[in-house]
């Protein structure tokens, strides 16, 4: 959008409408110099086919000055069909050719339009496009000086001054040009060189144009370039900037079809100086373009691929150094993820020392977590240095040597670990917490706080394991520590392995870290069970024995004490039961019987009497010496209930039981 404004009533009256409202306004003002070169003004015809190429302008007035600034020749805003152009070029041809000026007022001119942004009160973003030679008038350090802060000047209003200088124009001339541009920082272009035409091409049309060929043509010896275009491309755009004019540039599909104007999807712009041919939606593969001169000359050959395609890393905090890298890239159109079966992605990693080449993949396998989720996945096992490491992300197809190519980068760091500082073999009991270590938490050689919860452990040796706890051994802030002592609870002896685990958050990054197994020596104790201070064992046979004494009471509190007489024939007591010399064991042990060895009155040496509630026996014993013993007369078996009926011969003397004396 440019515009062209000047102090005359003409001014006035063509942006009297544009006062009511703040607008942008651009400004496009040509130096009459131009008539007085030949190549010049073919330069200004490319330049005016590539503007009026735009047809995004809008509120577009032109205009020409000289030397006497005041006399600009205004022109109505211009139309959607760019007739303003060839109005241009007929003002410019109707101005003589025998003029005598050969320097412009420049200056002047910007100027005026300053002052007419002022009066129409220009939003920033307003520019004005300068096309001249750059001759100036009155040419001085004082005019260097008064060029510098008039571009001072519209960069304060926002304003910027873009400046086109022409292939005749000198070196000072375009110095002097550079310094009005660059001052407002506005955008200067040298049409002098090849160059700057790819430069104002890119900045009119908003593209980006990269150079893929720079070239001396020979006479007729024509040049091929191959260029690929990938699946999904919505636009080709190639540009030949040339320093011959009769040199002409041929696209060809890779079916070998000519680009031509008549196609509905080319767009084929020719001028002497280039040549820009557009290609919407072209087909994928191996392009070709062919340029040939007559004459020979230079060549620069840019081209422009616009495809919606986008390889995009997902981004990851930093690293650990220690631990493998998992790389994780997608395919975009705009903002939303594709799924493109027939994909290659390919990644080649930089630490500045080595390079290495990765293949990414959808399957699920090599450290990508879902299979055909449209997430490409490859896992970097080797350690990083601390740092930047580039990467290159490349995006190509089995039957199409065409590349979309990504760089993007990831970080490693220095992680927190865990560092065991001290270790013990045990030995104690199985419901003791034993301390089998202590442990640091660093990053580097520097604290790392964290609370005990964030820290697991274990001891394992095949057979049992035991959970850990932990203690801290200092408190820097509330509930976090970086120095810790290990505990637990073991049951069994044995070597065992301790494995100790962190999770936390670092670098904005949840992370979890191990400590190598450590070995652990644990000797068990099995300390006998007490109670009141006394081993369960001797309360056991205490009680027992209790149990037993009781029982023995019991059943000697139940048996029947002596009772009774033995009288012998002649009515003699040979033997008084009731106040029989007995021992203090046998009255407790055998209480009811009493041994024929006790008694002395009779002439049994085996056997005894047995005290029953209501009978009394003598029993005599298997193997007996006494086979003389007999009962009323008749050999005695081997009890004998004892009664006054009974009597007893033994030695030659004869007894009776009674339970009471008889009465004489």
């Amino acid at each position: 959008m440019i515009i062209l404004l000047s102090t005359n009533l003409n001014i006035q009256k063509i942006f009297a409408q544009e006062i009511q409202e703040q607008k942008k306004y651009n400004s496009i003002i040509i130096d009459e110099q131009i008539i007085k070169s030949n190549i010049d003004e073919i330069a200004l015809n490319t330049a005016l086919s590539i503007i009026g190429k735009n047809t995004k302008i809008e509120n577009i007035f032109v205009g020409t000055f000289d030397s006497n600034s005041t006399m600009i020749d205004f022109y109505s805003e211009t139309d959607k069909d760019g007739k303003w152009i060839d109005n241009l070029l007929i003002s410019l041809e109707n101005t003589s050719k025998n003029s005598s000026n050969l320097r412009s007022d420049q200056l002047g001119a910007l100027t005026d339009i300053y002052s007419e942004y002022n009066k129409l009160d220009a939003v920033s973003g307003s520019n004005v496009l300068i096309i001249t030679p750059g001759r100036i008038t009155g040419e001085s350090e004082k005019t260097r000086e008064r060029i510098k802060n008039i571009g001072e000047l519209f960069a304060l209003e926002g304003w910027t001054i873009d400046v086109v200088t022409l292939p005749s124009s000198d070196i000072v001339s375009r110095d002097l040009m550079g310094e009005i541009s660059s001052s407002s920082s506005g955008n200067f272009f040298d049409l002098g060189t090849l160059g700057g035409f790819g430069g104002f091409v890119n900045y009119i049309n908003e593209q980006n144009h990269t150079e893929i060929m720079r070239s001396e043509l020979g006479k007729n010896n024509p040049k091929l370039v191959p260029i690929d275009i990938s699946p999904f491309t919505q636009s080709l755009s190639i540009l030949l900037v040339k320093e011959n004019f009769d040199t002409e540039i041929s696209l060809f599909s890779p079916n070998g079809t000519k680009a031509l104007s008549e196609m509905s999807n080319v767009d084929l712009l020719e001028t002497m100086n280039l040549d820009l041919i557009t290609i919407k939606n072209p087909s994928p593969g191996t392009w070709s373009i062919r340029t040939v001169s007559e004459n020979g000359g230079e060549i620069n050959l840019y081209s422009e691929i616009l495809n919606p395609l986008e390889l995009r890393i997902i981004e990851a905090p930093p690293f650990p150094t220690s631990e493998p890298v998992l790389i994780e890239a997608s395919i975009y159109i705009d903002d939303n993820p594709q799924i493109i079966t027939d994909a290659i992605i390919q990644a080649t990693v930089s630490n500045g020392i080595d390079i290495k080449s990765y293949n990414l993949n959808d399957s699920g396998l090599s450290g990508d977590k879902n299979p055909d989720d449209g997430i490409y996945s490859f896992e970097i096992i080797d350690n990083f240095d601390p740092g930047t490491n580039n990467i290159e992300l490349e995006l190509s197809w089995p039957e199409y040597t065409s590349k979309i190519i990504t760089n993007a980068s990831f970080q490693t760091e220095i992680f927190p670990k865990i560092n065991i500082t001290r270790t013990s073999n045990v030995e104690g009991s199985k419901d003791e917490n034993l301390n089998v270590a202590s442990i640091t938490i660093t990053v580097s050689d520097y604290p790392f706080l964290t609370n005990s919860k964030n820290i697991l452990g274990t001891l394992s040796n095949g057979s049992y394991e035991y959970d850990t706890s932990f203690i801290m051994l200092s408190e820097p802030e509330p509930d976090k520590s970086w120095k810790f002592d290990v505990f637990a609870k073991i049951s069994q002896t044995g070597n065992y392995k301790l494995n100790l685990k962190l999770e936390d958050n670092y670098l904005g990054r949840d992370f979890e870290i191990s400590s190598p197994d450590t070995e652990i020596s644990a000797n068990i104790i099995t300390y006998p069970i007490t109670l009141f201070g006394i081993r369960i064992i001797y309360l056991f046979i205490l009680l027992l024995i209790l149990c037993l004494l009781t029982l023995s009471v019991v059943i000697i509190r139940r048996k029947i004490s002596p009772y009774g007489y033995l009288i012998d024939d002649q009515g003699k007591v040979l033997v008084n039961f009731y106040n029989l010399d007995r021992s203090q064991l046998n009255k407790i042990i055998s209480k009811d019987f009493v041994y024929t060895s006790e008694l002395k009155s009779i002439a049994l040496i085996s056997g005894g009497f047995k005290f029953l509630h209501n009978v009394v026996e003598l029993r005599l014993t298997e193997n007996r010496e006494d086979i003389s013993v007999r009962v009323n007369g008749k050999p005695a078996p081997a009890n004998i209930k004892l009664s006054s009926r009974n009597q007893v011969g033994v030695g030659g003397k004869l007894f009776s039981f009674y339970k009471r004396l008889p009465k004489k």
